[in-house]
């Protein structure tokens, strides 16, 4: 039974299209189109080698408190959503913290706080008979996107920590277990405490009404007290009357954030001096790449842009922002970003993928 499992999933996932960035995407002016492609493949490839592992528990329905714990230490959920980032799972914290109500039991398994970055992983167990909301949008066990508290504070928007961008998944790896997800990026330009409590009210699961209210604490300052900041000397690159800088780097264990200027001079009647067009609907115009020394891909997650700010100063327009990646390994002693134009689809003209812009490209040195 495992194995007709397996490969049903197996061939499932291989019949998900997972393309490069194309001009289709970008007419949607969805960043992140490649990475929930991604995330899917990995979450049907990652839950077949989790069926075989508990499947003998679907099978037996009812989770027991021994076999909960035992359940606990086997990494299911982590190579679920961290499979990408060993280093995630190797830095976050092991709370070991749950709360059952209504038969119910609502654990968090690791969390990752870096003072700007906050992801959790979390469990749900349910009862023998449990049966799944009939509406496809209520099937997610957890909403708390806009309830998590930080020192009492809510990581929303207008009403607590400024964010950047929140995400919660969850999905079922065995018959009576869930998996869950859930992450955060503050803004930087706030104060962030570096220890905190981490408040998560729990109220309602899937259609089931309660109180799986969990307090735990978190910390960055163990994962920043390793991180080395540099500010690189002439890490800057000219091009058709366009500038891009690196001012700055947070090299951490996990995460490299980069602070980052794209300048575009103006002529005097305010058109750019550039012959390259350049897309701002969407911020900022560009997406990014991370080369090595010798202009190969670097496999690292798709860099995210953050903290973009726009202003146009004189005859200049410019664009601040933060690029985040995985740091890479240690012997990696320099990378390459390049830029990615961001251009309109339009069909019959722009067909393929976006096009790279190698001469804008900027060295900059991690050590």
């Amino acid at each position: 039974m495992s194995d007709i499992f397996r490969k049903a999933l197996m061939e499932d996932a291989a019949r998900i299209n997972v393309p490069q960035m194309t001009w289709k995407q970008v007419k949607q002016g969805h960043r992140r189109a490649r990475g929930k492609a991604d995330w899917k493949r990995r979450l049907l490839v990652y839950a077949s080698a989790a069926a075989l592992v508990i499947i003998v528990i679907g099978g037996l329905g009812f989770v027991s408190p021994v076999m909960s714990k035992a359940l606990q230490k086997v990494p299911i959920i982590g190579e679920l959503y961290w499979s990408d980032n060993p280093k995630l799972s190797q830095y976050a914290s092991e709370p070991d913290l749950s709360v059952t109500d209504k038969g119910i039991t609502f654990s968090v398994q690791k969390i990752y706080y870096d003072g700007k970055r906050l992801n959790m992983l979390y469990a749900i167990q349910v009862p023998e008979g449990y049966i799944p909301a009939p509406d496809v949008q209520l099937k997610i066990l957890l909403d708390i996107d806009n309830k998590v508290q930080l020192n009492g504070k809510p990581l929303w928007d207008y009403s607590g920590f400024k964010i950047l961008g929140a995400s919660s998944t969850d999905s079922l790896v065995s018959k009576n277990m869930y998996g869950g997800y859930l992450s955060y990026h503050l803004a930087s330009d706030q104060t962030i405490p570096q220890d905190s409590v981490l408040t998560i009210p729990v109220k309602q699961i899937g259609m089931v009404k309660g109180d799986w209210t969990l307090s735990v604490p978190v910390s960055g300052t163990a994962i920043n007290s390793g991180a080395e900041t540099m500010f690189p000397q002439n890490a800057s690159t000219s091009y058709d009357g366009m500038t891009l800088t690196v001012s700055k780097v947070i090299k951490g264990p996990v995460y490299t954030d980069i602070t980052m200027q794209l300048r575009q001079g103006l002529r005097a009647d305010g058109k750019p001096v550039s012959k390259t067009s350049l897309l701002e609907d969407f911020g900022l115009p560009m997406e990014f790449r991370i080369l090595d020394t010798n202009h190969q891909v670097i496999k690292l997650s798709s860099p995210k842009v953050n903290d973009q700010h726009f202003k146009e100063v004189g005859n200049e327009k410019i664009w601040d922002f933060t690029i985040e990646c995985k740091t890479p390994s240690s012997d990696v002693k320099a990378i390459v970003i390049e830029p990615i134009l961001m251009v309109l689809y339009e069909k019959g003209v722009t067909e393929g993928n976006c096009p790279t812009m190698p001469q804008l490209a900027v060295t900059v040195p991690l050590n």
